[in-house]
């Protein structure tokens, strides 16, 4: 399967913070599809590059208000992600864990997402976005 991931963010947020979220969702969706991720490669002088992404990672921007409703109509999507503001008033993972588990998903605030699915359906619930500014 052919798969198209996209990042978006809340257009309110400082662009620090976009750069951060953004650096972490695609953190995570590396670990959730490592196919993604290309094979190293040599420059010709013999240094050996990582890989990148071998797929287009489009960073939309997004009303704040709209990103709970576009993360639920993703939930029938392979990989669906979500920078929760707890994440972003947590000390630590541990503490962020604990955030998350002390309320129901409809009590967390996403500030961003990741979604990852066939072309059509991701197209579907965000094609209408525009590229972040």
């Amino acid at each position: 399967m052919s798969i198209k991931p996209v990042i978006i963010l809340s257009d309110s947020l400082p662009v620090g913070l976009k750069a951060n979220f953004a650096a972490v969702l695609g953190m995570s969706l590396g670990r959730f599809e490592p196919a993604l991720v290309g094979a190293d490669t040599p420059t010709s002088d013999g240094i050996v590059l990582a890989g990148i992404t071998t797929v287009a990672l489009p960073v939309l921007g997004a009303p704040q208000e709209e990103l709970p409703v576009l993360f639920a109509a993703a939930e029938g999507l392979p990989v669906r992600l979500a920078y929760m503001r707890a994440a972003f008033e947590a000390r630590n993972y541990g503490d962020y864990s604990q955030r998350i588990a002390a309320a129901p998903l409809a009590g967390h605030t996403p500030h961003a997402v990741l979604l990852a699915g066939p072309r059509k359906a991701v197209d579907r619930i965000c094609g209408r976005l525009p590229l972040l500014r």
